[in-house]
């Protein structure tokens, strides 16, 4: 792959027993890389594809963390040295952790990622912009805000989408961190124009929505989901 002139690496990595996607972005040039949301029990994976393509690993980024989430990415960032960076408010498991909020522009060799505040899915999400990438975890499943899920907020996803994510360019590629309908890349203008109806209506009319869904028994399967 080629960006700005210069060869770059993307790499997804799903996760075999969990279906999470993962992402290893490197800079060929100076040798550096970052992965977004590792998947767990694929250590082993990345570090070869690292070895592989002669990178090293700089940043370990995560879009979301949740409460009872286990898989802190310790062992990766302690194999090579990796620094940990996350959502503002986000648990960890280490206080080892660089806070990503809105607006930060996070650097690996001639690379440069913009952080976009995406909370819904849970409070601390975070999405990583990468040339015409949109890394950004679950924040379109909006199934998880019509569950029974404590972490997550219909308002702030309205907020994320219509302030944040559809003022993008309509070229802009977007990949989550899980498959979703066998669907795992999509382009932000078919994203936007499957979800402007119900955005359309409004912030109260959305998190409505979500409650209906809720209530219908329509979260967790798959229905209410984006893709």
């Amino acid at each position: 792959m080629i960006a700005n002139g210069v060869p770059v690496i993307f790499r997804p990595v799903e996760g075999h027993a969990t279906g999470q996607i993962g992402y290893v972005l490197g800079d060929s040039a100076d040798g550096v890389a970052v992965v977004i949301d590792p998947p767990a029990g694929e250590t082993e994976l990345i570090l070869a594809l690292l070895t592989e393509s002669g990178l090293r690993l700089v940043m370990v980024l995560r879009t979301h963390v949740h409460a009872n989430d286990t898989g802190n990415c310790a062992a990766l960032c302690e194999r090579t040295g990796a620094v940990l960076v996350s959502g503002e408010t986000a648990r960890n498991g280490s206080d080892a952790v660089r806070r990503a909020v809105h607006g930060d522009v996070l650097t690996f060799g001639g690379q440069v990622i913009r952080v976009l505040a995406t909370p819904g899915h849970t409070s601390n999400c975070v999405s990583y912009l990468w040339h015409d990438r949109l890394m950004c975890g679950d924040t379109f499943d909006l199934g998880s805000c019509s569950a029974e899920n404590s972490e997550s907020n219909p308002a702030e996803l309205y907020d994320s989408l219509t302030r944040h994510i559809f003022p993008l360019p309509d070229q802009v590629l977007v990949f989550p961190a899980h498959a979703m309908k066998a669907r795992r890349v999509a382009m932000l203008a078919e994203l936007r124009a499957r979800l402007t109806p119900v955005l359309a209506r409004g912030r109260d009319a959305f998190i409505t929505e979500m409650a209906s869904r809720q209530r219908s028994g329509s979260a967790g399967s798959g229905s209410s989901r984006a893709y």
